[in-house]
């Protein structure tokens, strides 16, 4: 190449890339339209390849332009990185975390853990996948993540487990439900009532379930829904209930919801931290650990005993 690569030309490459059109593109980036396709005509000149082609009205990446869109990308998220090292202070943490969250907990607790965090440690990257609680365990032992925020199964002899609170099961009704009143629901009084529930491939329903059982409850299942969202949003319009850890109405109190307590045995469960027990606890997996301690246990409620 006679003329060095520039970061303008990867700017405005990805730029057309995700507009589909050199006008559409210079709009975004506040300059001419003749301006993005002379860049453009410059960057396939040095290159000696053709990074577009024309689809009807759309403009499209060649293969070519596929392979070097995906390097663009990573460039430039290289050089958004190294700018903000640069006004980091030096004794600021840095580097990157992934975190696993189970659906319950994620509206619940993940807002403010992550404000938190990311305005005492802004140089570390993270990275949030709301996965199952199976799935928090195996991504942790395949080393796909670095901590987990879930509940504690206890299954995995290679995971430690950190209690930082407990929560019980209610029962989850729409205000109008017949038993939106009641200040106290007998599990056994459960059986031949409508509930939604989990498909059983979640932890949460698995013990649910176990807890009808010990109470020789059996409920009548009108739908398994896999998104915790869609199920508690559809509790009025299918008038029915659903057995839900008291945690699960946090942030969602814009749902005309409430939990009415359980009468039963065995109807807590632990929340708490995973991680591998071997795993070295770097300097922002720290971090977390220590502000998840403090503040798991004050935003649910129910500290450890």
């Amino acid at each position: 190449m006679s003329e060095p690569l520039e970061i303008r030309h990867l700017r405005y490459f990805l730029a057309v890339v995700e507009a589909g059109s050199f006008s559409r593109a210079a709009d975004r980036l506040g300059i001419s339209q003749p301006s993005v396709s002379q860049q453009i005509r410059d960057l396939e000149a040095e290159l000696r390849v053709t990074l577009f082609q024309r689809r009807g009205k759309r403009i499209l990446p060649t293969a070519a332009g596929l392979v070097f869109q995906e390097h663009a990308v990573t460039i430039l998220r290289q050089v958004e990185s190294l700018l903000q090292d640069l006004t980091l202070e030096p004794d600021q943490l840095r580097g990157s975390l992934h975190i696993g969250v189970v659906p319950i907990l994620n509206v619940a607790l993940m807002p403010h853990l992550l404000g938190r965090f990311a305005a005492e440690h802004p140089g570390v990257s993270l990275v949030v996948e709301e996965i199952s609680s199976t799935g928090i365990e195996t991504a942790l032992e395949e080393g796909r993540m670095d901590v987990g925020l879930g509940f504690l199964t206890r299954h995995s002899p290679n995971l430690h487990y950190e209690r930082l609170c407990e929560d019980a099961f209610t029962l989850v009704v729409a205000d109008d439900h017949p038993w939106a009143d009641r200040k106290l629901v007998e599990v056994a009084d459960l059986h031949g009532q409508r509930l939604l529930q989990l498909p059983a491939s979640f932890v949460m329903r698995r013990m649910a379930d176990e807890i009808c059982r010990k109470h020789q409850a059996r409920p009548r299942i009108v739908a398994e829904i896999n998104a915790i969202e869609t199920l508690l949003r559809s509790l009025q319009s299918m008038e029915a209930g659903a057995l839900m850890p008291n945690i699960a109405l946090r942030g969602r109190e814009g749902l005309n919801l409430r939990a009415i307590p359980l009468q039963g045995n065995d109807l807590t469960l632990e929340i708490g931290l995973l991680r591998l027990i071997d795993s070295e606890v770097n300097s922002a997996m720290g971090a977390f650990t220590r502000l998840a301690q403090v503040e798991v246990p004050k935003i649910s409620g129910a500290p450890i005993s």
